[in-house]
């Protein structure tokens, strides 16, 4: 009878050097039978820096060398010859994705520093990964090992397809941020053009957008790699889409500014609650499914919709006018930033903190730049000239992208990055 071939077992671990306890766990798993391990190393960089940035691969080289060090153990352990890499990404629970989206594993083994209230609340990486649909073996750097429960979970085969949906979506750079601003500040100005300007009112401003939304979303869906234009585009309109469902609630429905800043934000939490309660992770970096982009998708549109209620309730509500409004919000951003860097706020939290921070950011600058109140305050430019320039701007920037690809997910080179 031929032997059974051997299991192939993902080991992650946060720190590169082999710990007793997940000696241990290894040889323990080796008296069941046979198995085929890799060790898999997140990036101890930052999380905030982008893959390309050269201090980001200087620690990932230093890395490198400490498991070096580290595989003679474990494959004693293992009876057999390991292979080790370290991560582009800083968050293990990407790197684990997108490792199982470049290669088939049977089995995890989860070696990280213990985080006791993520524990309790289910949410720490081993109940993360145990909804892969993979047995999780989970080894705390003290107490004893532990099996975590696996869901029935339908991974995706095939490295081709996980690689290329995951490059639908843009690293978080310098340049993400400057035209995320710039396409909220043209989904104020353009739905005013739209609705004002040419005359085609709320009804027909929003029927058009909406229509526009769906076939560039179809568009965006069908793709299978991040393309610049394509995927601006859709925020551009997404933005304007959002703006004028604020506007309807307000103009047309007389819903006040209050109400629908909070129903946006209890909308919104919804959204985030159930986008986590089924994939376990809100991380931008792993959009590599139709049900997380949409579920992508659908939390962009209700940031833009709160975001333009936020933005106006604090202007125009709350009469704080437009230039304060820039420094409110633009200071709630500079504190979200300041609290991820210096206070270790969580990563994916902070993004997503700072990119609903931007709508209202975006919108009271466009507001400050194309209105003129006593009031409120303003440039006066109009509607017309500040949508051209932010629409220009945002079109040289896309095309710079476009040609540089300084925001295109980083392909993991495994001769490169391994070691063997």
């Amino acid at each position: 009878m031929p032997s059974a071939s051997p299991t192939r077992v993902l080991v992650v671990t946060d720190q590169a050097a082999a710990a007793p306890g997940l000696l241990d766990a290894i040889r323990t798993r080796v008296a069941r039978g046979p198995i085929q391990a890799r060790v898999l190393v997140p990036n101890p960089a930052p999380a905030e820096w982008h893959p390309r940035h050269p201090e980001r691969h200087a620690k990932a080289d230093d890395a490198r060398l400490v498991l070096a060090e580290a595989l003679p153990p474990i494959e004693e352990a293992v009876g057999g010859s390991v292979g080790g890499f370290v991560s582009i990404r800083h968050d293990p629970m990407d790197a684990i994705e997108e490792t199982l989206h470049d290669e088939p594993f049977d089995e995890l083994i989860i070696a990280t520093a213990p985080h006791h209230l993520e524990g309790w609340l289910h949410v720490d990486l081993p109940h993360r990964v145990a909804h892969l649909g993979l047995p999780v073996i989970s080894v705390p750097s003290n107490g004893p090992v532990a099996a975590a429960a696996h869901r029935r979970a339908a991974l995706i085969s095939g490295a081709s397809l996980g690689r290329r949906m995951l490059n639908k979506v843009p690293e978080v750079t310098l340049y993400f941020w400057i035209i995320k601003i710039m396409c909220t500040t043209v989904g104020e100005t353009a739905a005013d053009y739209l609705n004002v300007n040419l005359g085609f009112g709320l009804s027909n401003t929003t029927y058009v957008a909406g229509a526009l939304l769906v076939a560039l979303l179809v568009w965006q869906f069908r793709l299978r790699r991040y393309v610049p234009g394509v995927y601006w585009l859709v925020v551009v309109v997404i933005s304007v889409f959002g703006t004028l469902i604020t506007d309807n609630m307000t103009d047309r429905y007389n819903v006040p500014l209050t109400t629908s800043t909070i129903v946006f934000a209890i909308v919104l939490a919804a959204v985030f609650a159930t986008w986590f309660a089924v994939e376990r992770t809100l991380s931008i970096h792993t959009i590599f499914t139709t049900r997380r982009e949409a579920f992508y998708w659908l939390a962009i549109l209700f940031t833009f919709a709160l975001g333009t209620a936020a933005g106006d309730l604090s202007a125009e509500k709350f009469s704080l006018g437009y230039g304060p409004s820039i420094l409110i919000f633009g200071g709630m951003i500079a504190a979200v930033t300041v609290a991820h860097l210096v206070f270790k706020l969580n990563a994916v939290l902070a993004f997503w903190l700072a990119y609903i921070l931007t709508r209202p950011l975006g919108a009271s600058i466009g507001d400050w730049m194309s209105q003129h109140s006593s009031k409120y305050g303003g440039l006066g430019l109009g509607t017309t000239g500040t949508s051209y320039i932010f629409l220009g701007c945002i079109l040289a920037l896309v095309v710079f992208l476009s040609i540089t690809r300084r925001d295109v997910t980083e392909v993991r080179d495994a001769p490169a990055t391994e070691l063997v």
